[in-house]
């Protein structure tokens, strides 16, 4: 797991917001966006959808899949290699930033999760982390990923799991807590 760190260490209570104005703005303009020329469009239109990512700061490497109904917190926090997929109502909720390697799958429902609070602090100030999700992964369905964690290449994520620590490369992990299954071994 890496280190998680405070959003923004000058947060003065609760009730502030981490993010800067701008970010705020941007944040609610991107749901807008998103919203009304995106959600309701069909799969063939995943161009259209990459493309409103790339000017919203998203860095996108070569041919990705994103299905409309995927939500994105913050694309400019987002970074996604060649031949990846965000599966249908897969969630980024990026409030730290996430990348994504090559040939990776994000299945249904799955919930990238890159935030959490300093519950020892009595503000509960918004700590992230850097998830890193590396080539050749597969979430499963209604998996969780919590903050600052990273997901080694090879690795497959079980449906239905929540994972709390970094996997090793080429496992396949599943549970709640996801715990080590067996390595994954490719047939030829």
């Amino acid at each position: 797991m890496s280190e998680l760190y405070l959003k923004n260490r000058f947060q003065k209570d609760g009730y502030s917001s981490p993010w800067s104005k701008k970010q705020a703005i941007l944040i609610r303009v991107w749901e807008v966006v998103w919203t009304f020329f995106v959600r309701w469009l069909p799969k063939p239109f995943y161009r259209w959808h990459v493309l409103l990512l790339k000017l919203f700061g998203c860095k996108v490497h070569g041919h990705v899949f994103i299905a409309p109904s995927c939500r994105i917190y913050a694309p400019w926090l987002l970074e996604i290699d060649k031949n990846s997929c965000l599966g249908p109502r897969s969630e980024v909720y990026n409030l730290g930033p996430v990348k994504i390697g090559k040939r990776t799958t994000l299945a249904q429902y799955t919930y990238i999760c890159n935030g959490t609070h300093d519950f020892t602090n009595p503000i509960s100030p918004l700590l992230v982390g850097n998830i890193e999700i590396g080539d050749d992964v597969f979430i499963g369905a209604k998996a969780i990923i919590l903050p600052g964690l990273k997901i080694n290449n090879g690795s497959v994520i079980g449906a239905g799991s929540v994972l709390v620590k970094n996997t090793e490369p080429w496992t396949v992990v599943g549970g709640n807590p996801a715990r080590f299954i067996k390595r994954r071994e490719l047939k030829e």
